[in-house]
């Protein structure tokens, strides 16, 4: 959905942000519930996902070493802020409650796509001059964070309509 629909609207739209940075960056949000949910288990998971999405819409060359790299940076961080969170806490993210758990994936999250989006700009867009370097880091945190958002939002919906139709 956000190659295939959300960018070309974008894009017709939005003509001032860059090619790659997307308003609602959908895979952002299964990225952050995968690691929620399944921990470094979501990277094995996800790589099918990651290769085919790259090969269709990315295109990063499969032979770069910075290619493995920015994955390694933006699938491994969201894992290793929950690991984090847990010991930080001193609790297991997933035997909290429903609340509990959505603050926790949000707070997770924004971490992830701060750290995210400055390992991904310093591997593969180094010659950005500065002042674009700034905000283009901030448009792929805002995309991120509304993606986030924005399957979290959808899912809530769908749980609760499944709830409501049980009943």
């Amino acid at each position: 959905m956000t190659w295939e629909l959300i960018m070309p609207g974008q894009k017709l739209f939005m003509t001032m942000l860059p090619t790659l940075a997307t308003l609602f960056y959908l895979p952002f949000g299964i990225k952050v519930i995968s690691a929620f949910f399944e921990g470094w288990r979501s990277i094995i998971y996800m790589t099918p996902g990651i290769a085919i999405g790259n090969m269709y819409w990315v295109n990063m060359p499969f032979d770069a070493l910075t290619t493995y790299a920015a994955w390694a940076a933006s699938y491994g961080t969201a894992p290793a802020i929950f690991a984090m969170l847990d010991w930080t806490i001193r609790n297991d993210r997933r035997n909290v409650t429903a609340g509990q758990a959505w603050r926790t994936m949000i707070v997770g999250g924004a971490a992830s796509s701060v750290i995210i989006s400055v390992l991904v700009h310093v591997i593969r867009h180094r010659n950005i001059p500065q002042d674009d370097f700034i905000v283009s880091m901030l448009k792929y945190m805002i995309g991120d964070m509304l993606g986030l958002l924005a399957i979290l939002a959808l899912l809530m919906c769908v749980f609760r309509y499944m709830r409501k139709a049980r009943h």
